[in-house]
């Protein structure tokens, strides 16, 4: 009969005393994986390079973009976001800059950037 009732015990106790047990081909948990890894992983899976740029996403050009006559700078905040229009301000001088650098612009006598003729 105590035999019966060890082996009972055991038989419902291992399941519970192996659950915080971690199998051996288990990933580390918490913060002890890096994403990198992650990352080469599944790009190894997927057949491309992980090193390789991503397409920039496409929109319509700056020109083709209408605003009413009566918008605001705080109107374009509200709509798009001061995040945003600060990106598009950094773009703008960065690509002014390079066509200054290239001799391609030149300053007028009221001080605005004009393509040089």
């Amino acid at each position: 009969m105590k035999q019966f009732a060890s082996v009972l015990a055991l038989i419902f106790l291992a399941p519970a005393a192996t659950a915080f047990l971690a199998p051996a081909s288990s990933p580390p948990r918490g913060g002890e994986r890096r994403r990198s890894d992650d990352s080469a992983r599944f790009a190894r899976k997927k057949g491309r390079r992980i090193d390789a740029p991503r397409p920039l996403p496409s929109g319509p050009p700056a020109q083709d973009i209408r605003l009413p006559d009566d918008c605001t700078m705080d109107d374009l905040i509200a709509v798009m976001g001061e995040g945003r229009l600060k990106k598009i301000a950094r773009k703008n001088r960065r690509v002014r800059n390079q066509k200054i650098r290239e001799g391609k612009v030149a300053l007028n006598e009221k001080g605005e950037w004009v393509p040089r003729e």
